[in-house]
């Protein structure tokens, strides 16, 4: 049967201090500071009708939250734009064993996206999503090719360089499937980690440990599903949470608020809306802000959501609430 790979085109940039076929070169000591930078990118092109659709329904995360308007419109997000690059490898060791650490950015619009987000994940991390996706996508999932395990020669320079070129495709190709991207494997490999030690901290009161946990998140999140994805406001509004809990960060707090609310834009059954705009006004009232088109606002929103509970949920108790089902 006829082959169906494809040659892939991928510039790297590698300084080899390994000049011999054997590994054995490098004592331990050295392999532990034995670094790999790699610089390029892969470039895939889909020719025959792009991602595979997915007929089978999946049910979201526990942690999201969904408006009622998340069925009615799509999200202007395009997927194609996001970019996968292995940007380093470094052999580290645990105990006495050894591992390749790979490093991976996620940009969009390669070239003009100066704020890539990065990850850090060994071959095991993407050897468990790739088993992950099989079992729950095994019909997408059954051309998708991985690199096999070796028992030998891991730690050379090409072979971690043709190792990369793999996971960039890999994680390319399964990203077009939006059953996938949205899928919690995918996310649990990306950002759900962060967002999981983010809770940690902050359910014992450690507002400033989540932050940068909650940062990182966010910014995975921004490039892979969107500014106005409900996942990602939950994000921003657990920052606005962190910052309004510690002193003097009230600019940082206003700053992601008035984000969030941007990305929320005109869907009044958002149920981080009104939460939202009440911890906004707040923020705007210390910051000696004009807080008059918010109140006008909520008021307005308070009128189509009619007869609701008698009280509702704060910002906190609601971000809270979604992370600890995560």
């Amino acid at each position: 049967m006829a082959s169906n790979k494809k040659k892939l085109v991928c510039d790297i940039s590698v300084d080899d201090p390994v000049t011999s076929e054997s590994e054995s070169e490098l004592d331990d000591d050295e392999l532990a500071e034995f670094n790999l930078e790699f610089s390029g990118h892969l470039t895939l092109h889909d020719e025959q009708n792009g991602a595979v659709n997915n007929n089978r329904e999946r049910s979201g995360s526990m942690g999201s939250v969904h408006s009622q308007q998340d069925g009615d419109k799509k999200l202007k997000f395009h997927p194609g734009r996001t970019v996968f690059e292995v940007v380093s490898a470094k052999t580290m060791k645990d105990g006495h064993k050894k591992f390749v650490l790979y490093t991976v950015a996620v940009l969009r619009t390669r070239g003009t996206d100066t704020s890539q987000a990065i990850i850090e994940r060994r071959y095991s991390d993407f050897y468990h999503l790739n088993q992950n996706l099989r079992k729950s996508f095994p019909e997408i999932m059954e051309n998708v090719e991985f690199p096999r395990k070796v028992m030998t020669g891991n730690f050379k320079v090409e072979f971690i360089a043709e190792r990369s070129r793999a996971f960039e495709y890999f994680l390319t190709h399964v990203f077009d499937v939006e059953a996938i991207r949205t899928s919690d494997e995918f996310q649990d490999f990306f950002y759900n980690r962060d967002l999981r030690l983010a809770y940690k901290y902050m359910s014992v009161g450690n507002f400033q440990e989540a932050i940068p946990h909650l940062q990182n998140a966010l910014h995975l999140q921004e490039k892979m599903i969107g500014d106005t994805h409900p996942d990602t406001i939950r994000t921003l509004c657990g920052l606005i949470v962190a910052y309004t809990s510690l002193e003097d960060c009230e600019s940082h707090a206003h700053e992601y608020a008035e984000a969030a609310l941007k990305n929320i834009g005109d869907d009044p059954t958002n149920p981080f809306l009104i939460p939202l705009l009440q911890n906004l006004i707040g923020i705007r009232w210390r910051l000696q802000k004009d807080k008059r088109d918010l109140e006008c606002r909520l008021s307005r929103v308070k009128l189509h959501v009619g007869d609701g509970p008698l009280e509702m949920p704060t910002l906190e108790d609601l971000v809270m609430q979604c992370l600890s089902h995560i």
